[in-house]
Formats: structure tokens, sequence, C-alpha cells
């Protein structure tokens, strides 16, 4: 480079490299913990004893109610990274997670309460799927208005 010339560096970016605009998808929009009350309720019809040992594997045993609370947890985190996108408005995403969370709310309230056809709902499993549920929700709320906040301040 001369000196005293006034270069600017910049790389070259080909078509290939550039970023592809993506097409919503109305999966965006389904809450993950949907699928987990599916399975909650396929596993139940599925798993006579879901305490039971499912695997065993070099002594540590897993039962289905294990696996599922390990794919809810996993799935509340995937919910929050959904939503934690600045400059994108989240709110029908956590919308929706908000209203699967209060299904399983009514759902464990009603088998609680004795109502025959909900009776599947009434055990320690589905409460502490519901109440990762609501944690998770609650969270997303704050992150989705904490990410909002954030890009309507810098525009």
């Amino acid at each position: 480079m001369a000196e005293g010339a006034d270069h600017v560096n910049a790389a070259v970016v080909s078509g290939s490299d550039r970023a592809r605009p993506r097409r919503p998808s109305i999966l965006r929009y389904v809450p993950g913990f949907l699928y987990i009350l599916i399975l909650y309720v396929i596993g139940r019809f599925v798993f006579s004893d879901p305490r039971a040992t499912l695997f065993d594997v070099l002594g540590y045993r897993l039962s289905w109610v294990e696996v599922l609370l390990l794919a809810a947890a996993i799935v509340a985190m995937a919910e929050q990274i959904k939503v934690a996108k600045p400059g994108i408005n989240n709110t029908t995403e956590v919308l929706l997670m908000g209203a699967i969370a209060i299904i399983q709310l009514l759902l464990f309230a009603l088998g609680a309460a004795k109502v025959q056809v909900l009776g599947i709902f009434d055990n320690t499993e589905f409460l502490l799927l519901t109440l990762i549920n609501l944690a998770q929700t609650a969270v997303a709320y704050q992150i989705n208005s904490a990410t909002l906040m954030r890009t309507i301040s810098s525009s």
C-alpha cells in the first residue's frame, strides 16, 4: 500500500455469501410445549408406569418422566432463544407460549379437581411440566420485552 493513500479494506461478497431472506413458516408460531404436551399424553397411554426404568446405561437409570422433563427443559431454553432476537417482534410467539401455559394450568387444575376425563393430568409429573412451562413463559415475556425496548430505543 502506498503511504498517504486513503484505502478502505472491504470484503468482496458474492451472491452466494449473502444471507437469503427466509420465508415465514407457520411452524414458527407453534409453541414447543405443545409438542411436550402431546408427548405427555402419548406417554400416559404407552407407559403403564412412567417412573419405571426406561434406559439403563452404565448404571444411570432414566425413566420416561425424567426423559420428558429433560426434553421440557431443553424446549424451554429453545423457546427463550426463539424470542431473543433483537429487531424482531416476537409478541405473537410469546402470547402463544402463554396460551399453552394457561391450557396446561387449566388441565392440571381440572385434573386435580377430579374431573374424571382429565384425570391423567392430576399427578406430579404434569405439575412439574406445567411449572417449567409457566416459568419459561414468564422469562420469554421478559426477554421479548427487553429486546423490543432495545430495538425501539436504537431506532
